[in-house]
């Protein structure tokens, strides 16, 4: 039972007042106005209802909060009393709306009354600030419920010891808070409640529903507003826990939008290190997006790639939240690992939240380089692929891991018997082993050895994928580049192929506008012209000089052989003449476009000077490439 002799001996003080009106109201209101004033918890709950005593009064905690909401100073005088009736029983007086002014500028304020039990003495049951917030059921009950569970929330974060901090937190908010470790959550807890010195300062326009609340702190350093935290609240019964929080910061790259999905996003992102640089596959599938992990971790060597690191503490860490995304940042000397997250849909209502990485970015910042995961490790499969099918000269494949330049210029036009005589082309049949990952700017080069030879291989990311754009390989006599030394060498073997086969439009396709209208659109075969030009097409390839417009193939040397002129038309090589080399001498070299020219001229393709055929010997023996 409680104890009312205190207030009992008060209201019999005041009733030798004369002309005292509303005596019992007035004994309950300003003895609740003493024992706040006189911080005394004890005769506080004697003299409030049980409902108001469950949700406000917490012993001392009780007055800490009472001193963030502006009460006015001074004792209650009633100046009206209204009696609430029972609905159903308009006799009887379930309660008592108490309006009172309080100090020198009689600010109103109203009380509620209620009865402790059926008979029990008149007790506060809650207080207003004024009439409006009365019909608009803004209680102080209910305010001090909410910054009682502030208090406890922020005393705890501030403290940054685990259990206090989940305690106070709604399971949901927990769940997500208990993905970090002790060490990683009191880390987080620095990085948001570190700037809070001196007294919490409530901000206006606080929110509290019937199951929620919202408020704000400012923050500050000295008289200088440095910015706000945010309290989110959902109500447990009772009393209210903290659901989530924000921290809204002057600095730059300080911001939290939310802790409840920050702390989800960064326990992800710190069991992908921490999963990563173990090698621990198991893990990474579960913390990963499918297709990042199947497509680029499943079967990668992890060992291939360091993951930088900046140190057991996350004082560099940045947390980015954009709808559903997450980013995950953190600089170590002269690099940052960005992760990037996907937030999964909820599983129930009010869930808490799940992310999943699903791209991983390593920023060089000396070399200005992006090194992507997904980029890397799709990059070794398609490498891989990629001379698998140069060794099996499977052209589909080819066509498949390469980008659409390199395509169009190559692996569109190259059928299975060109690559003999294509030389760089040419791989031993052995797994390539990775020596070295270059990341140039929207290019990622890959060195390794294929068998005993050096080659980089440079990939460019379309559609999606990492694609092989071009193959550089050691070479003195033609361009290191595959792209450029294919892409000129396949008109010369396409052109040799149409004369040895008599397939002149094979010949045309190949030849430049100006070579055809002298020579291959006047002929329909090369059966009577002698010496026959493609005798000296047999020899190995020798040399490829390139400039932008313009190239030179040589076949053979100087005793036997050709020299193709080729000139760039309508965006591909097409030969333009062929010089035919049977000796050093000048005699002995003739320019196949000029020869065939004149002897149309004369009128007899057969007709040949005998001086030029006595000293332009047709090659006895043909060289293979």
């Amino acid at each position: 039972m409680r104890t009312v002799l205190p207030i009992a001996l008060c209201g019999y003080a005041m009733c030798l007042v004369p002309g005292c009106t509303h005596m019992v109201e007035s004994r309950v209101v300003q003895a609740f106005a003493e024992d706040l004033k006189e911080h005394d918890a004890k005769r506080l709950m004697a003299g409030t209802s049980s409902d108001f005593e469950n949700q406000a009064v917490r012993g001392d905690e009780t007055f800490r909060a009472l001193k963030l909401i502006d009460l006015p100073e001074g004792m209650p005088k009633v100046v009206n009393v209204k009696d609430i009736k029972d609905e159903n029983d308009k006799k009887k007086v379930v309660a008592k709306k108490v309006v009172a002014t309080i100090g020198k500028e009689r600010r109103k304020v109203v009380f509620r009354l209620v009865r402790e039990g059926k008979t029990g003495p008149w007790v506060v049951d809650d207080l207003f600030l004024s009439n409006e917030d009365y019909k608009d059921n803004k209680s102080i009950a209910a305010r001090l419920a909410v910054l009682l569970s502030m208090q406890e929330s922020l005393d705890a974060w501030k403290s940054g010891l685990r259990d206090r901090i989940l305690a106070a937190a709604t399971p949901e908010f927990a769940e997500s808070l208990s993905l970090l470790t002790p060490d990683q959550l009191a880390q987080f807890s620095k990085k948001i409640t570190g700037h809070m010195v001196g007294e919490t300062r409530i901000l206006p326009d606080e929110q509290i529903r019937d199951g929620s609340a919202e408020l704000a702190i400012s923050i500050s350093e000295g008289e200088k507003s440095t910015g706000k935290l945010i309290l989110k609240f959902l109500r447990d019964g009772q009393r209210w826990r903290l659901d989530d929080l924000a921290l809204e910061s002057r600095s730059t790259g300080e911001d939290i939008a939310s802790a409840r999905l920050v702390s989800a996003a960064m326990a992800a992102s710190l069991r992908f290190q921490a999963a990563f640089r173990a090698g621990d596959k198991r893990t990474l599938q579960e913390v990963c997006g499918g297709r990042f992990f199947n497509g680029s971790l499943a079967g990668a060597d992890l060992t291939q790639v360091r993951l930088p690191e900046a140190g057991p503490g996350l004082d560099g860490f940045d947390m980015k939240l954009e709808g559903a995304r997450a980013t995950f940042v953190v600089r170590a000397g002269n690099e940052e690992l960005t992760i990037g997250l996907s937030q999964q849909p909820e599983e129930r209502l009010h869930a808490a939240p799940r992310f999943l990485v699903d791209e991983v970015t390593i920023y060089d910042l000396t070399s200005s380089q992006d090194k992507r995961l997904s980029s890397l490790f799709t990059a070794q499969a398609t490498v891989e692929a990629f001379c698998a099918a140069l060794v099996t000269r499977d052209v589909a494949i080819l066509q498949d891991n390469a980008t659409h330049d390199f395509k169009q210029r190559v692996w569109n036009k190259v059928q299975k018997a060109h690559f003999d005589g294509l030389p760089m082309t040419r791989l031993a049949a052995a797994k390539p082993h990775f020596a070295q990952t270059q990341f140039k700017g929207s290019l990622t080069e890959i060195l390794i050895e294929q068998g005993e030879t050096p080659l980089a291989i440079v990939l460019r990311e379309e559609g999606g994928r990492m694609l092989v754009d071009d193959v550089l390989s050691p070479a003195s006599a033609w361009p290191a580049s595959m792209k450029t030394a294919a892409e000129v060498l396949i008109p010369v073997l396409d052109f040799a192929a149409g004369l040895k086969n008599a397939q002149m439009h094979v010949v045309r396709g190949c030849s430049t506008a100006d070579f055809s209208r002298f020579a291959w659109d006047n002929l329909d075969g090369l059966t009577e012209f002698e010496p026959r030009p493609d005798a000296f097409f047999a020899p190995a390839l020798s040399s490829i000089s390139h400039s932008e417009d313009r190239a030179e193939v040589v076949l053979g040397d100087r005793g036997v052989g050709a020299r193709f002129h080729l000139v760039k038309e309508r965006g591909q090589f097409r030969v333009d003449d062929v010089t035919l080399i049977a000796g050093p001498g000048d005699n002995q070299q003739i320019a196949l476009k000029r020869a065939i020219r004149t002897q149309l001229a004369e009128g007899d393709q057969r007709a040949a000077n005998d001086s030029t055929r006595d000293s332009f010997v047709q090659p006895a023996s043909a060289v293979g490439p």
